[in-house]
């Protein structure tokens, strides 16, 4: 076995025997070139360097060190990145799973075949991206899922509507799933729970109160009827060979839990999201008494939230936003409308006690809003006074100044309601000078453009716009580097594996635990799709697995590929061209044509009289030459205006070249003429 670290301070991951001792050797010297880079950067796998993807750039991420020396050798920047070409070299490789996103290369190095007696982790989504969470803990044969969510699409997915974990790793094993633990009840670790039901509809689900309730809402709409099984801080479980603790933990969220999985092979913590608010709105705070508990008793791995490691400090307590909000309520003029996701339970009741402070009536507006916050009020989590809220047909009839509309849209989405409402298309809300709008949530990384786009939108109407840049509207639901520090002693953890986050926040939550004493060959920096063994109480990544984007699109499913994307973005950037010609093959001339149509381009039809001659020519030369494929003859048409516009017009449109040939094809009713 040999070990591969960085400096001291940095968090590595050291490999198991199982690659061959060429490998290992290679490896080592990789790793002694790479301990020269700075402390705050990691290894990279195989000694390879890490190559960022458009995603991660666009989203201002960078792998922040890339990963270290292990047996799955993979690396991806963000989203969509590529796996190194080494791994094509393995003998043991596997080829990646047709049908989803490649966001690994074709070919990943395999793990070892499962060594009974240890814990096999399998991070399906949630390392490197904000969102799709979703964890797969085997142990002998059995599986338990920890989460289930979905990733929300950006501008390099025109036309998506979700993306899935890759449930490719588990389709062909879903007798083995014991049950899914659910840890909050936000879409990116709940979302995708109607996906892996329609595999297997039985599916236990584990969860709290309302993580279930929201679960069971979604499902409906799915036409489910999904087995739920109620649990709460403290309470223990035995699922299989696994067995189960939960510890109530404070996030953006009511009824958020970790999770202790416990087996002969070891003990392993998902924290899922959490913070270590001390005043949280229903007085529920995270259990870090029993979090000391079982550390004293001994954690092998725990698999903690690092969404804020790069933040230093604390997290201010929810409580703080209610002074905020009530002051911003009074002094407004005309109608407020507050945007923030539909499940932060704890913010919308702040934003109804202000309005209530303030003689105002709440309207929810929007599916999700509306059907959360009735679950939420009807199971005791939300409470409204009397005659606070109002329907939003009734709204009006009260008098601007009267009301608080509570909407989502708050990271710039089209679609959400206050898209919507700044684009003019909201049927019942219009946004008028004066209007307040309040965007009381965080700024997803990656929104950036979309958020502050839908801000100037607001602004041009006359709205006054209070967020996190002008006012303390918004805490986050995360824990804070100070937290982490605090959570790291309390647990003494011997191994840590980082989750949830984009690969700076990864190493940087890795960075905390080792100031903690965590030693750094026992941080494990793993991707989606890395194989995570836990043996005698040592974690590694030992291999990957496919584990690619999965689209929905509509009614479909996986079927979308990043082919088709890339179309998709060139029909939206560079326009669209079309091109139809009829030949005579026999006879090697062009009788009619070509006729070339454009859409979505600023440039006139006319200007390819320029180049008809020269699709003529290529033609008809291709036929002297003894062409009569029809495809070929359209490839010809196609090189040539794609040369032409390039170099005329400086654009790169889709082109869809058309060829019919009279000798051969039979075309009825159609005629030819110009």
């Amino acid at each position: 076995m040999t070990d591969t670290e960085e400096k001291t301070t940095a968090p590595t991951t050291h490999r198991r025997g199982s690659a061959s001792k060429a490998r290992a050797r290679k490896s080592e010297a990789a790793a002694e070139k790479t301990s020269k880079r700075s402390s705050a950067k990691t290894s990279t796998k195989n000694g390879e360097k890490r190559t960022s993807s458009k995603r991660s750039e666009s989203r201002g991420s960078s792998r922040s060190g890339g990963r270290r020396s292990n047996a799955s050798g993979s690396s991806r920047g963000g989203r969509g990145g590529n796996r190194s070409n080494s791994r094509r070299s393995n003998p043991r490789a596997v080829s990646r799973t047709p049908g989803t996103s490649p966001n690994q290369d074709a070919v990943l190095i395999a793990p070892p075949k499962y060594r009974k007696g240890s814990m096999r982790i399998v991070p399906l989504g949630g390392l490197g991206e904000i969102g799709r969470n979703m964890n797969v803990i085997e142990y002998n044969g059995h599986l338990l899922l920890v989460d289930c969510g979905v990733l929300f699409p950006d501008e390099e997915q025109p036309g998506v509507d979700l993306i899935l974990p890759d449930f490719s790793y588990i389709k062909d094993r879903l007798d083995d799933i014991e049950a899914l633990v659910l840890t909050h009840g936000h879409e990116d670790h709940i979302g995708g729970v109607p996906y892996l039901l329609n595999l297997r509809p039985d599916i236990p689900l584990i969860g709290s109160k309302l993580t279930l309730a929201f679960v069971k809402a979604k499902c409906e709409e799915h036409h489910q009827n999904p087995r739920c099984v109620e649990v709460t801080g403290r309470d223990k479980l035995k699922v299989g060979p696994f067995n189960l603790e939960f510890v109530a933990v404070t996030h953006s969220i009511p009824d958020a839990l970790a999770v202790c999985i416990n087996t002969p092979a070891g003990t392993v913590i998902d924290t899922g999201d959490f913070k270590l608010d001390q005043l949280p709105i229903d007085h529920r705070i995270t259990d870090l008494v029993e979090f000391g508990k079982l550390g004293e008793k001994g954690v092998d791995l725990v698999m903690v939230d690092s969404t804020n490691a790069e933040v230093p400090g604390f997290v201010r307590p929810e409580s703080t936003i209610g002074p905020e909000l009530e002051r911003a309520f009074s002094e407004a003029t005309r109608k407020i409308i507050v945007a923030s996701f539909s499940s932060h339970v704890h913010r919308v009741q702040q934003v109804v006690d202000a309005a209530h402070k303030v003689g105002r009536k709440v309207v929810f507006v929007g599916r999700s809003m509306v059907r959360n916050m009735s679950i939420a009020a009807d199971l005791g989590y939300l409470h409204i006074p009397e005659g606070t809220v109002v329907d939003l047909k009734k709204a009006k009839d009260i008098q601007d100044n009267k009301l608080v509309y509570m909407c989502t849209g708050s990271q710039g989405e089209p679609m959400a309601a206050l898209g919507r409402i700044a684009d003019g298309t909201h049927r019942d809300i219009t946004i008028n000078e004066f209007d307040t709008v309040v965007m009381a949530s965080s700024l997803i990384p990656g929104n950036e453009n979309e958020v502050y786009g839908l801000i100037n939108k607001l602004v041009q109407k006359g709205a006054r716009v209070i967020n996190r840049d002008n006012a303390k509207i918004h805490v986050s639901g995360h824990s804070n580097e100070g937290e982490l520090t605090y959570f790291y002693n309390i647990l003494k953890p011997k191994c840590v594996m980082p989750i949830h986050g984009e690969n700076r926040h990864l190493v940087a939550n890795g960075l905390v635990a080792v100031k903690t004493g965590v030693d750094p060959k026992n941080v494990v920096l793993a991707e989606d799709g890395d194989v995570v063994d836990l043996y005698h109480g040592q974690a590694a990544v030992v291999g990957s697995v496919p584990c690619g984007y999965v689209y929905v699109d509509g009614d479909t499913v996986g079927e979308l590929t990043d082919e088709e994307l890339e179309k998709r973005k060139i029909l939206g950037t560079e326009g669209f061209v079309s091109a139809f010609a009829v030949v005579d093959t026999d006879a090697k001339n062009v009788i009619s044509g070509p006729k070339v149509y454009m859409n979505a381009m600023p440039e006139d039809e006319s200007e390819f009289e320029n180049v008809r001659h020269q699709i003529v020519q290529q033609l008809e030369d291709a036929m002297m030459d003894g062409t009569h494929d029809t495809h070929k003859l359209q490839q010809i048409m196609r090189r040539t205006i794609g040369s032409w516009v390039s170099r005329q017009l400086h654009r790169k449109p889709m082109i869809v070249p058309v060829v019919a040939d009279v000798a051969h094809d039979v075309i009825d009713g159609t005629s030819y003429g110009d």
